[in-house]
């Protein structure tokens, strides 16, 4: 007799608990900070014993990082789109506003869970070292960018670089880390004029 089907069946089980236990989370995020989130209640919300978080996750931090795969994917695409505008000698303009728009779209589909992260970071080795590298690459990036295409010269395109990332970031994170506060559209644009007025001078 075959174990195959028995084992394919308990691993979808196990697929279809995690995704519920990481729902739960997603929906707690946004109506509470990180701090905030305990084990009893995430299970509870997700409708499921308290005993089977352990089964699937180390501690809140584990969850995080799995909950924020999708997130952080797409805020690659978004770093790709940036590498982009580096390479790019003409249309700096355009791929500068295409990777504004990606990081926008990014925080407004998952901006409480990219607000979590960002507020477990410091209290988390693990979530830090990760959110430590991201940023790492992105500021690497824009600066690489600015020196490509900025108009005018820059005092410490490097500084400039972790300065615009850390705007976007912060300003992405108040508008899409909660409810949206802003329209996607206004938030493109705004970020966007910030940008073109850097690279343009």
């Amino acid at each position: 007799m075959s174990t195959t089907r028995p084992r394919s069946q308990a691993r979808e089980t196990r697929e279809r608990t995690r995704a519920q236990i990481i729902e739960a989370a997603t929906e707690l995020v946004r109506e509470r900070s990180y701090a905030e989130l305990n084990v009893g209640e995430l299970m509870a919300r997700a409708g499921i014993g308290r005993t089977l978080f352990y089964r699937h996750f180390d501690d809140l931090g584990d969850l995080l990082i799995r909950a924020n795969r999708k997130p952080l994917q797409e805020m690659f695409e978004a770093q790709a789109a940036l590498a982009e505008l580096a390479s790019d000698t003409e249309g700096a303009g355009d791929a500068a506003r295409a990777a504004i728009e990606l990081s926008v779209a990014a925080y407004r589909r998952h901006g409480p869970l990219l607000r979590a992260i960002a507020e477990a970071a410091p209290g988390d080795p693990r979530i830090a070292e990760g959110y430590a590298a991201f940023r790492a690459r992105y500021d690497a990036l824009v600066a690489e960018a600015l020196r490509a295409h900025a108009r005018r010269s820059l005092a410490d395109p490097d500084e400039t670089a972790i300065a615009l990332v850390r705007l976007n970031e912060s300003y992405l994170l108040d508008a899409f880390g909660r409810e949206p506060r802003v329209a996607e559209k206004a938030a493109v644009q705004t970020l966007a004029e910030i940008w073109d007025a850097v690279i343009r001078g």
